[in-house]
């Protein structure tokens, strides 16, 4: 008689795995705000876990640029200063566009009706008023392209800078037009994909995130007088 083959047992998850995902969703969506301070005992209560578990989920976040420690102040959620989210920017377009080529050589039917799916899902969401699942299908439409570009040095890369975009992504969801050309312009790049015009996409996708001398100015603006805000109100809460 055969032994019939059963599945591994999942390891739980770590109490400090469970806070770095809690809080990351948090910040990510939008629940703190930039530049927000994130006290340790407002973290106990509201995970209901120690204090240990918090300290390390926040040393994790700090690696990957969510949170900043400031000595003798405290831990903020991240700032960035208008030349800084340009700069990011600029490193998305590198990798994202290295990406795309990468992935059309290897197979680019996959890639195309990948985000075109995912397109249609933005589509329905965005038809429902559902932000927040758009803007997940949002960060998927991103993520798919480098699932499909067989490098795993870039997508290492782009881990390392995603959840900050996808933060900034929320962010950027309450200037109307922003939401607006972001759905249009995916679709775009898909179709100008699935018909080989790929400098075309490129074109596209820079300004796409890069947003140039455009619009992205005022949320750029925006985001960095997150820090003014926040410093005045920890500046108030401690008088």
């Amino acid at each position: 008689m055969r032994n019939k083959p059963i599945a591994p047992i999942q390891r739980p998850k770590s109490l400090c795995d469970i806070a770095v995902e809690s809080i990351r969703n948090a910040i990510i969506r939008g629940s703190y705000e930039l530049g927000e301070a994130l006290s340790e005992a407002m973290l106990v209560q509201s995970l209901g876990i120690s204090k240990t578990p918090i300290r390390e989920a926040l040393s994790v976040l700090k690696q990957e640029g969510l949170v900043s420690v400031i000595p003798q102040k405290g831990t903020f959620v991240f700032t960035l200063s208008a030349d800084e989210v340009s700069q990011l920017g600029y490193y998305r377009y590198a990798l994202e566009s290295t990406a795309i080529d990468m992935a059309m050589a290897q197979n680019s039917n996959a890639l195309v009706k990948n985000l075109l799916k995912i397109c249609a899902s933005m589509d329905k969401a965005r038809s429902k008023g559902e932000l927040a699942e758009y803007l997940e299908l949002d960060s998927n439409y991103h993520d798919a392209i480098f699932h499909h570009c067989g490098n795993k040095y870039l997508v290492e890369g782009y881990s390392f800078v995603n959840g900050k975009i996808a933060a900034l992504r929320t962010h950027l969801s309450s200037h109307p037009t922003h939401t607006d050309k972001s759905f249009h312009e995916h679709f775009e790049i898909a179709e100008l994909l699935e018909q080989g015009k790929k400098e075309e996409a490129r074109l596209l996708l820079k300004r796409h995130v890069t947003r140039g001398e455009r619009s992205y100015a005022d949320a750029v603006d925006d985001i960095a007088e997150a820090d003014k805000k926040a410093g005045l109100r920890n500046k108030h809460k401690r008088g």
